[in-house]
């Protein structure tokens, strides 16, 4: 009987191990240049924004001036929302969608 109580204990440890979720990655690319392109991403993000602030543009979103925009502070947003293999427009819209919740724009 307790052979069959620490088998079944080793079985539910190893089977919790290999259920956790995998860290998030973009489909076919080592980590390194997966947050590579995730800076670049930023990089247009912050593009984007630039032009933006002209009059007669909506901001998408509006972070105060202390928060920086950078490539490794969105993929720390990415690794919230996402586990797994992802693309890249995956990657971005929902990084996207969560600058705009964070940090909505004044009416």
């Amino acid at each position: 009987m307790i052979r069959l109580l620490a088998s079944t204990m080793v079985c539910m440890t190893i089977g919790s191990a290999v259920a956790q979720e995998a860290p998030l990655s973009i489909e076919g690319l080592a980590q390194r240049n997966a947050r590579l392109l995730v800076a670049g991403v930023a990089y247009g993000f912050h593009a984007v924004d630039s032009e933006l602030t002209q009059p007669g543009f909506a901001r998408l979103y509006c972070p105060p001036a202390d928060v920086d925009i950078s490539g490794n502070y969105l993929w720390d947003l990415a690794e919230q929302e996402l586990n797994g293999d992802h693309d890249l427009a995956t990657v971005t819209a929902t990084v996207l969608e969560r600058l705009k919740a964070l940090y909505p724009c004044s009416p």
